[in-house]
């Protein structure tokens, strides 16, 4: 399981976050106290998006080790969006094609970049998606998610997004806390979802790993792993379990709206 972040506005207030990332990859104690030890080291990686460019990097370095890391740093002027993944592999291979995010060519019209921070039920998934095992099984589960995502969601519209995340709650072993971001020709979403099944929410070390955490200002907007509150002084609230936000975002406007919802499929459905 890994740390993520999922971040909207101005870059140069994301930087205490990635900061806090990085840390958090190098000495994690709420994955010790799960007995898992304390590092995040199976890869990292990046999107950014700002006026100018997509700026997509994947290493299977540490996060920590790595000197690019620092150079994100230094390219967060401006306004922008970014997804920022560290990974510590639980299913498919440490290796580059396994390292997040994602990016995906939906056949819909847009295009999906997806992180995940989790464990997932990796045959369900391959049973919904109509996959042959054995052509996936150095493939994670987190890879395979996003996939689905982006064949089957066909619409972009809050509800569309909001409808099909849930229904990934199916195939969680433990958590479903994700990020993406929806570039299409002439809009960008990003959405964020943070759920734990229900009975790690009475295991205080289960729960204090799993949990996500937000900051919402005038000009910015994240979501984050828990870790990150023990290396940074920025006020950070819980995410109530089982919510997904989808944040519309103007990059001419430099503009960005969050939106709360629960993570529910609605009646009907």
């Amino acid at each position: 399981m890994c740390r993520i972040l999922l971040a909207a506005g101005e870059g140069y207030r994301m930087r205490p976050l990635v900061e806090a990332l990085i840390k958090a990859s190098e000495n994690d104690p709420y994955k010790a106290a799960r007995g898992r030890g304390n590092q995040h080291r199976d890869g990292w990686g990046y999107v950014l998006i700002t006026k100018e460019k997509i700026e997509y990097y994947r290493s299977p370095k540490p996060i920590f080790e790595d000197e690019k890391a620092t150079q994100l740093m230094d390219k967060l002027r401006g306004f922008g969006v970014l997804l920022l993944h560290s990974r510590a592999a639980s299913q498919g291979g440490v290796n580059l094609f396994n390292t997040q995010p994602f990016a995906y060519g939906s056949p819909h019209g847009y295009q999906l970049f997806f992180m995940h921070n989790g464990d997932l039920i990796k045959d369900l998934l391959l049973e919904g998606l109509r996959l042959p095992k054995e052509r996936f099984e150095k493939a994670s589960d987190s890879y395979l998610a996003g996939m689905y995502v982006s064949l089957f969601l066909k619409d972009t519209d809050d509800n569309s997004i909001v409808e099909r995340m849930a229904l990934l709650k199916g195939v969680v072993r433990t958590s479903l806390n994700t990020g993406g971001i929806i570039l299409e020709p002439e809009n960008i979403k990003l959405f964020g979802t943070a759920y734990m099944r229900e009975e790690f929410l009475e295991k205080e070390a289960e729960k204090n790993y799993m949990r996500l955490l937000s900051f919402y200002s005038a000009d910015l907007f994240a979501m984050m792993s828990s870790t990150l509150e023990l290396y940074t002084f920025l006020p950070l609230d819980d995410v109530e379990n089982s919510t997904i936000y989808v944040i519309d975002v103007d990059m001419e406007k430099e503009t960005f709206k969050p939106k709360p919802y629960p993570l529910e499929v609605s009646q009907g459905q």
